[in-house]
Formats: C-alpha cells, sequence, structure tokens
C-alpha cells in the first residue's frame, strides 16, 4: 500500500466529492466504485497523486470517468 499522508488523503476526498457531484451518486457510492469495483483508488489515484495534484478538477473528474469506463463501469 501506497504511503498514505495528510495531502493524499485529502485528494482523494477530493476526488471522491468531484465525482460524486458529477455522478450525482453519494460519496460512499463513489467510494465503492474506486476501491471494490476498480481498485482505481489504490492503483492509480495515490500512485499518481504527484501529477494528479497538479491538475484541475475538470481534467482529474474527466481523467477518472475514462478510467472507469475502461474498466467496464458504466457512469
Amino acid at each position: 500500500m501506497n504511503d498514505l499522508t495528510p495531502n493524499k488523503t485529502l485528494f482523494t476526498v477530493f476526488c471522491i466529492e468531484a465525482l460524486s457531484e458529477r455522478l450525482k451518486m453519494s460519496g460512499g457510492e463513489v467510494y465503492k466504485l474506486l476501491t471494490d469495483k476498480t481498485n482505481i483508488l489504490d492503483d492509480y489515484i495515490l500512485p499518481c497523486y504527484e501529477p494528479l495534484h497538479t491538475q484541475g478538477k475538470e481534467y482529474i473528474v474527466g481523467d477518472l470517468l475514462e478510467l472507469l469506463r475502461v474498466k467496464g463501469v458504466e457512469v
């Protein structure tokens, strides 16, 4: 598992809230999409924190939506 720093934790919350807003889903539902259904949180968001956190909200949300689609999640 990645070294979960406070900044990575805050960024993870940001990603979940941003996706939740875009998908009109609860944070809990989005968390399950990123963990239970796809493992995007541990395989992508946390390992790629350094470049991702420098991007804007729209870019990050679009990137995560595309990754969900690639993983077979209908959003």
